[in-house]
This record gives structure tokens, sequence and C-alpha cells, in this order.
């Protein structure tokens, strides 16, 4: 089932974001989550695209340049893998697609792949910037004959619904239902809220099907957004429970978003206590999604990074 079908039939739907297992890793993990998961109900799963890791590089003007880079796999192995151990449940794969290190034939080569495996949503991402062995991040690279903005990229899929190929001549159309992001609180890399609205205006003028929002603690950050933007696509909340003492500044310093000086005060209280601090955290989102549906939200996504001790199960099982 498309997305956008799915939120036409109930006000309360779930979706979930989870990672492909890292390099070296196996599934089963990921599976045990996944089995809880959809035993809950939840019929739709984003697979995050992990960011190209530099292994080599060169210098210009003093700032460090990818040369060299490793694409991580899993997004497509992952999908495939929720196809047949799922389907039969109605669950359906949103893998993500990404610019970062993508040409448009090897973007292409992906969506073919995943069309093959009977996927029918995606998200359009520009994707993160590279990272060098260490971690660190590296300027966003222009790959030749590649897109540079997810706008760009929603346009090379949207193409495709009229079966027109990057690499071949026209062919069979593949219609991808098309997620996009959007940030309440703004891109670390914009410049102004004029810049912010443009370029998300861009990518539903382009195609997008909906848009999934950047986590955000505080409900009114959403629904100003939504009002300065002003589009006619669904705006899904994207949320994360709190967890950790350390994700009061480890958040806001990466996703770009401010934790309410309420939320901070409580979780300030049990600096030590890690399971009183979930408990807050949990509690938190539980009370942000009860008033995004109470306030018309289409549906929630949940963006969950630790299957071990899986907080976002424990939203869903408080909201069922």
């Amino acid at each position: 089932m498309r997305y956008i079908d799915a939120l036409s039939k109930t006000k309360k739907l779930i979706s979930i974001e989870v990672q492909p297992p890292k390099l070296g890793e196996n599934i089963d993990q990921l599976y045990s989550f996944l089995n809880d998961i959809t035993d809950l109900g939840i019929k739709f799963i984003d697979i995050t695209y992990h960011p190209e890791q530099v292994i080599g590089y060169y210098k210009q003007q003093g700032k460090k340049f990818p040369k060299t880079t490793r694409k991580k796999p899993g997004t497509a192995g992952v999908a495939g893998a929720i196809m047949g151990r799922y389907g039969n449940k109605g669950v359906q794969p949103v893998p993500h697609v990404i610019c970062t290190g993508f040409d448009k034939y090897s973007t292409e080569e992906y969506l073919v792949e995943l069309a093959y495996l009977s996927v029918e949503n995606v998200v359009a991402l520009r994707g993160d910037n590279p990272k060098d062995k260490e971690g660190n991040s590296l300027p966003f690279p222009d790959v030749p004959g590649g897109n540079k903005h997810a706008n760009e990229l929603i346009e090379q899929i949207i193409n495709l619904r009229e079966g027109f190929y990057v690499g071949a001549e026209k062919g069979v159309p593949i219609n991808f239902c098309i997620g996009a992001a959007c940030y309440p609180e703004m891109h670390s890399e914009t410049k102004n809220w004029k810049q912010e609205l443009h370029w998300t205006r861009e990518k539903v003028e382009s195609g997008a099907d909906y848009l999934i929002t950047q986590m955000f603690f505080d409900n009114k950050s959403y629904f100003e957004f939504i009002d300065k933007l002003k589009v006619d696509v669904p705006i899904i909340p994207g949320l994360k429970p709190l967890t950790t003492y350390n994700q009061l500044t480890v958040l806001p310093k990466i996703f770009n978003c401010e934790i309410p000086k309420e939320l901070v005060e409580k979780v300030e209280k049990y600096k030590e206590d890690k399971s009183s601090i979930s408990k807050i955290g949990i509690d938190w989102c539980v009370e942000q999604c009860l008033e995004l549906r109470k306030n018309g939200a289409p549906s929630i996504h949940l963006y969950e990074t630790n299957i071990k001790e899986s907080s976002v199960k424990k939203v869903i099982t408080l909201l069922s």
C-alpha cells in the first residue's frame, strides 16, 4: 500500500524509522525488534541510508574534500527482507533515497532494484554530509551527473512515473509514493526562514506526496511551521523520545532542535538515573502524540535509534 493512501484511511497511523545493521552485523537483532513492532500493528518502516564514509580526501584552501569514498550497504537489502518476512502482515518498507555519493545512473539502478522488490514507497533526501574515518563531517560533495538537492532527486523519481529513464529509452513506468523532509526549526545550513520555506515548497512542487518533519520536542514549532509553509500535502510530525541526559545537548547540536525548558528541568532532576530520564522522555513523547492527533496531525512518525532498548516500542504501546 502507498503511504499516502494509508493516510486517508485512519488518523492514528504510526510509522517508524530504523537504521540498517552496521557492516559486519547480522539482521537478527533488527528482526527481533520488528517482530514486536509489527505485532503492535505498525505497517510502515522507514529505512535510513548510511552516509558515505570517506577513506581518502584532498585539501583545497584549507578544507577537506572527499576523494575516495565507500558506500555502506543495507537499505535495499533490509527493504527486501521486510517484504519477505512481514509482507503477509501488510507491512511496507519505506527506504530512503539520497543524493550523497550517487550520480543519476546509480540512483536509477537503486530505484529499479527497489521496484523489483515490490517497494512502493520511498523518502527522497539530499542526505547527510559524508564523514571521514574519525566520524567528522566533510563538505557536501557535488557528484558529476548527480542530483545536488532533494527537489532534483524527486523530479528524477517523478520521471519514472512516466517511464522516462536516465539510462535507457522510455520504459515501463515505476510509480513510487514519495516522502520528503522538512524542518520546523530550520535546517542547520539554512540562513533564514524565507530560504527554508522556499526549498521546502520546491520539494512539494517537484512532486513530493507528503513531508516528514525533523524531530522536535515542542508541538508549537510544528503548528507554527504549518502556518508558515501553507502547502497542500500532509505534513507528518517526526518525534523521538528523549532517553538519556546527554541528549539534552547532543540532539540540539546534531538536529538543530530546541528542547523545551520544562523538559530540561524535569530531566535535570535525574542526571544519574537513566531509567527515570527514559520514562520522562517517553511520557513527554506520548503527550506530544496525543496533542498532535487531537489537533489534526495526519499521522505520527517515530525515530528509533536504539533497537536494543526501544523507547519507541514503549511509546506505541502507551498510545494503543
